[in-house]
C-alpha cells in the first residue's frame, strides 16, 4: 500500500513535470530548448520555497503558496488526478493562482533575489503566468 502511494507520487511529480516542461516548449515565444524547458521545473520549485519562507513576502501570498502546495501532494482533489489531462489541470490552475499572487505580491527586487534560474526562464514564468515583462535585474541596467 504504501509503495503503491509513493510510486503514484512519483508518477504525478513526473507528470507535471512534462507538462510544465510542454507549456514551456509551446507557451515561450523564443522556443526554448528541451534541456532548458527541464531544469525550469526544478528552478521554479526552488523560488517557489524561497518565497514562501521568506518572511519579508506579505503572509496572504505566502498563505497562497503553502495552500497550492498541499493541494498539489494531498491524494484527493477537485478533479481526482487519474483522470486524464483535465486530472491534472486542477492542480496547475491552483499552482498558476498562487504563483501569480505571490509574483505580484512580493515584488521585484525579491523575485529577483530569490529567482535560481536565468533571466530568460524568469522571462518564461512571468509570460505562463500572463504578468507581462519581469523585472531586470541591476547588471541588464549598466
Amino acid at each position: 500500500m504504501l509503495l503503491t502511494v509513493f510510486l503514484a507520487f512519483v508518477v504525478m511529480v513526473a507528470v507535471a513535470w512534462l507538462a510544465l516542461a510542454a507549456a514551456v516548449l509551446i507557451g515561450h515565444p523564443s522556443r526554448p530548448s528541451v534541456r532548458e524547458a527541464a531544469r525550469f521545473m526544478p528552478h521554479t520549485m526552488r523560488f517557489v520555497w524561497g518565497l514562501a519562507r521568506d518572511r519579508n513576502v506579505p503572509g496572504r501570498a505566502r498563505w497562497r503558496l503553502y495552500v497550492a502546495f498541499f493541494y498539489d501532494v494531498q491524494p484527493i482533489n477537485i478533479i481526482p488526478d487519474f483522470v486524464p489531462v483535465i486530472g491534472v489541470a486542477d492542480n496547475l490552475i491552483i499552482t498558476a493562482w498562487a504563483l501569480r499572487s505571490a509574483l505580484r505580491l512580493a515584488g521585484p527586487e525579491t523575485v529577483l533575489a530569490h529567482w535560481p534560474g536565468t533571466d530568460q526562464e524568469l522571462q518564461t514564468l512571468y509570460h505562463l503566468t500572463r504578468l507581462g515583462t519581469p523585472p531586470q535585474s541591476p547588471a541588464q541596467h549598466l
